[in-house]
């Protein structure tokens, strides 16, 4: 009976070999494999977030935020707009709720991806040929920031403003491009005064060059009689020979303006020093019409006393203040 138990039939039943379409089902361990690592990930992910939340904010924030760049003197003053934009930089602050950069860091190197690092930033200045390479050189005087290049001519106590050029892809504001027009014009009027012959200045008359042209500036006493806008003989003759002849030697509108000092005037024909400046203007214009000047180059501006040269606590200040101004203007 026990022999008919262990006979090969029964064995045969119990033992019955698996059926070949089994085999397949062998990538199940594979998946079971990613899913633990990915469960994995995720645990170390939401640990090391709960750890970097339960720290003080302010300490986390200090070790997370990128470094601020360095403000370490370089031995040269900088201007002073880049000066306050460096003390008032702030490294950005985290956003609530994100991810410690540390905790992604780690988080990629489990899943055996690359971390990715920032590049060096670009060398902000080249640094000089004469720089020595050797390690003696390099122990006694270490280069671990940018070196400023400047020619030897160059007074490093002075602002950087005088010698800075910065190059950006929009123009600043409050900046207005120049018309090619007004640019020819202006060097017409410089050449034309190159080539003038000199005109010596007189006893209060000063002739000078300005960024809008030339300038012609002659005191009230020259002119006109005290607190009168008619032109004397010799103010007439002035007009008439040196300020004409520069007006028509050069192109370019003509403006003539009269300035006072600041004691007020009450005349009947003069209730102000207003009406006063540019009844003398006017005065000088119609000299130059008179003198063959085109009409249409002139105009009169009245200034009153708001444009003074000196103080007018003085007679010299106030003689000064008084005076009659031709700016001839470039096209």
């Amino acid at each position: 009976m026990i022999d008919e138990h262990r006979g090969p039939g029964r064995h045969d039943a119990l033992l019955r070999p698996l059926p070949a379409d089994d085999d397949a089902s062998g990538w199940m361990i594979s998946y079971v494999d990613i899913m633990t690592l990915l469960v994995a990930l995720l645990v170390l992910i939401i640990t090391l977030g709960e750890l970097g939340a339960g720290a003080d904010p302010s300490k986390a924030n200090e070790r997370d935020a990128p470094a601020a760049p360095s403000t370490r003197e370089l031995g040269v003053p900088l201007p002073e707009p880049l000066r306050r934009v460096m003390a008032s930089r702030e490294a950005p602050a985290a956003a609530p709720g994100a991810l410690s950069p540390r905790a992604v860091s780690a988080a990629l190197g489990v899943a055996g991806l690359p971390v990715a690092r920032p590049a060096p930033p670009p060398a902000l200045l080249a640094q000089p040929d004469s720089v020595a390479t050797s390690d003696e050189t390099r122990e006694a005087s270490p280069v671990d920031g940018p070196q400023w290049l400047m020619s030897a001519g160059v007074d490093l106590s002075r602002p950087l403003t005088d010698y800075l050029v910065v190059l950006a892809d929009a123009p600043p504001l409050g900046v207005e491009a120049v018309d090619a027009a007004a640019v020819e014009g202006a060097r017409a009027v410089s050449e034309a005064l190159e080539e003038a012959p000199y005109l010596a200045d007189l006893d209060g008359m000063e002739v000078s060059r300005i960024p809008e042209g030339v300038r012609l500036r002659v005191e009230d006493r020259l002119l006109f009689p005290t607190a009168e806008a008619e032109l004397t003989e010799e103010g007439r003759a002035l007009v008439a020979s040196r300020l004409a002849e520069m007006v028509r030697r050069h192109p370019g509108e003509v403006a003539v303006e009269g300035h006072s000092d600041s004691r007020a005037i009450r005349t009947e024909r003069f209730p102000s020093n207003w009406a006063l400046s540019s009844a003398r203007a006017i005065a000088i214009v119609e000299a130059l019409v008179a003198a063959g000047v085109d009409p249409t180059r002139l105009r009169a501006v009245g200034l009153a006393d708001t444009r003074p040269l000196a103080g007018n606590a003085t007679a010299e200040g106030r003689a000064r203040n008084r005076r009659v101004e031709v700016v001839i203007q470039a096209r």
